[in-house]
Parts: structure tokens; C-alpha cells; sequence
């Protein structure tokens, strides 16, 4: 029987080297340009995983969210995020938003998922104009010594699950701006 994947192997790893990969990769973007993301404002969560149709195990899968700022001055922003991209681009990351668009809210960003680990990554300017925004999402991981419980779909009227953005925890309270964001 075809499950649609939901029961396919999740990847191994324990909520330090999860963490160590998000950060590596943040710090190591953030560093290619020069910058040093500000610890002060880290935002992590783990949470419980849940499927695409609510599904949920209790053998103790998760993801994280992640986010930190660092500062940069605005005039360099798109120079900086185009530069990563690059990068992101070169680590096999597929673009999926990218803009420099000065009557935009966020001007600058660009969002990228894949790689080794198949992370979403967003990098976008943040008010003060003075500050990028780094986030990072990861995919269900499963606990070192623990075995994968088997799901299934929840019944059809189970709510569906809404995950957290990290990002909006940085950012002032949400405005109009933003409802026109293709991007988050």
C-alpha cells in the first residue's frame, strides 16, 4: 500500500546537532559577508512534527525553528543577500523568493530550501533598517535510539496543523504590509 511517503525514514539526530547545523549554517552565511549574527536575539523552538494532513506520532519527532539578527547597514542589505544566494545556489539550496525592491516591506529578501539537510532558510531586511533577519526551519528529525511509529491520516475532521514562522517573532507586529508578502 502507497502512503505517500508519510511513513518514509525521517533522518536521525539529536536536538544539539540540529541545532549546531542551523546555527553553522546561519553563522557561516552571516560571517561569508562579515557579520556577526547578535546571540540577544535568538529565537528557537522545537516543536512536535506534524504531517501535511495533521498526522502526529508520539515517538518524539520534531523540527525547530530558528532565528537571530544581525546588524548591517541598509545600503548593504540587497549586496548581502544576493551574495548568499549565490552561495545558497552553489550548496544546491533552489530559490524560491528573492526581491530588492525598495517600495516593498521587507525590501530586501530571498528564501531557499534544500541542501544537505533540506532546510528552509529566509534572510530579509528588518526594521530598524539597520538589521537582517535570519530564520531557518528544519524538516522532522527523529530522536537518536528511538524507533519511527507508523502514522496514519487523522480523521477528516481533524483541524489541520499551522506551523510557526520564526521570523514573526523578530519582527514588529504584523501590518498591512504584510498580507501582500508573496514570500511568508
Amino acid at each position: 500500500m502507497n502512503d505517500g511517503g508519510k511513513n518514509d525514514p525521517l533522518p536521525v539526530k539529536t536536538k544539539d546537532q540540529v541545532e549546531r547545523m542551523v546555527r553553522n549554517l546561519v553563522d557561516s552565511l552571516a560571517g561569508d559577508y562579515g557579520l556577526k549574527v547578535d546571540g540577544k536575539t535568538v529565537n528557537k523552538e522545537f516543536r512536535d512534527c506534524f504531517g501535511r494532513e495533521g498526522e502526529h506520532a508520539d515517538d518524539g519527532r520534531f523540527d525547530l525553528t530558528y532565528a537571530v539578527r544581525a546588524t548591517l547597514p541598509e545600503a548593504e542589505h540587497g549586496k548581502a543577500i544576493r551574495a548568499m544566494r549565490k552561495r545558497l545556489e552553489g550548496q544546491g539550496y533552489k530559490i524560491s523568493g528573492y526581491r530588492e525592491d525598495k517600495s516593498k516591506d521587507p525590501w530586501a529578501l530571498m528564501d531557499a530550501k534544500g541542501g544537505e539537510g533540506g532546510l528552509f532558510v529566509s534572510v530579509e531586511s528588518y526594521t530598524p533598517p539597520n538589521q537582517l533577519v535570519f530564520s531557518v526551519n528544519t524538516p522532522c528529525f527523529l530522536p537518536a535510539g528511538v524507533k519511527q511509529q507508523q502514522v496514519s491520516a487523522p480523521a477528516s475532521d481533524a483541524s489541520p496543523v499551522t506551523r510557526k514562522d520564526a521570523r514573526l517573532a523578530l519582527m514588529a507586529p504584523v501590518s498591512s504590509a504584510y498580507r501582500g508578502n508573496p514570500f511568508g
